[in-house]
């Protein structure tokens, strides 16, 4: 009978301390077998066999990729910067208006949508002619886009430290922009030694466009609903349209037309919405 408690009494220590808790911990990739003590709002308690005693640590919760208790349950930890629901109260949708497009000749709309903490991408869609008519160039037409954002990170991290906003912050994006336009252009006449006489003649000329760009800027969030971006760019661009043949100095300007490099920059405005109407908080009385 002593036999066979003492026997029980062996198995159920085994069995005790086969029953840990494990941390699979990120830099450098470990599995740590413990007893979880506390789970605090930065750091991880848990107590270890050392040196043939128990002893007592604590690890970053952003060193953590899950925890997996004795119990069979998993807990899996985020990242409090880039982690999603750190940031479920922000706004991740924006349209945005092109505040001095107009003065250029055109209007153009964007629309950006947050992926994930430090990414996003947006669309744009420009009418060319609706707009306030400042070059000598008459053209009309229509430009869709597309970019992908990466927001810059800070260059060291502190404990907790996570984004302002989703969609705050400097930022660099690749983009493309394809544009189509039907332009009244003046063709230069030149006499066989390339002197210039007059005699100018328009045409109406159908231009494709297509810009690749990297752009970079910086954008302002208020009160979750508001927005200010502000951003320059350049890039090469490739058109159907011959920069020996065409006035397209004015074009090509604005519009990347006639000439392989092209640059922008622009003054956006814009108004912040989430994915769908967030409950109210109810504070109990």
């Amino acid at each position: 009978m002593k036999k066979l408690l003492s026997l029980s009494l062996i198995m159920f220590s085994c069995l005790s301390l086969s029953a840990q808790d494990l941390i699979v911990r990120k830099n450098p990739k470990a599995e740590i077998n413990c007893k979880i003590v506390e789970i605090g709002e930065d750091l991880v308690y848990y107590s270890a066999q050392l040196g043939g005693e128990e002893r007592r640590f604590s690890i970053d919760k952003n060193n953590i990729v899950y925890i997996k208790f004795a119990n069979g349950e998993v807990l899996k930890m985020e990242d409090s910067m880039f982690g999603q629901n750190h940031y479920q109260d922000n706004t991740n949708n924006a349209i945005k208006f092109n505040f001095l497009a107009p003065f250029m000749g055109f209007s153009e709309f964007d629309y950006e949508r947050s992926i994930k903490p430090g990414q996003s991408w947006t669309a744009g869609l420009g009418i060319i002619g609706l707009g306030f008519k400042t070059i000598s160039v008459d053209a009309i037409g229509l430009s869709i886009s597309g970019g992908y954002r990466f927001y810059r990170s800070p260059d060291y991290y502190l404990r907790n430290m996570k984004y302002a906003h989703l969609l705050k912050g400097s930022y660099v994006m690749p983009k493309i922009k394809f544009s189509l336009i039907n332009a009244e252009l003046e063709y230069y006449q030149y006499d066989y030694y390339n002197n210039y006489y007059g005699n100018n003649v328009r045409e109406d000329k159908n231009i494709a466009t297509l810009n690749l760009m990297i752009t970079g800027g910086k954008q302002w969030v208020f009160a979750n609903r508001f927005l200010i971006d502000l951003n320059v760019g350049i890039g090469y661009s490739f058109s159907n349209i011959d920069e020996d043949s065409y006035d397209y100095y004015e074009l090509g300007l604005i519009y990347g037309a006639g000439t392989h490099f092209t640059y922008s920059s622009s003054l956006k405005i814009g108004y912040l919405f989430h994915d769908k109407k967030q409950p109210k908080t109810v504070i109990p009385q």
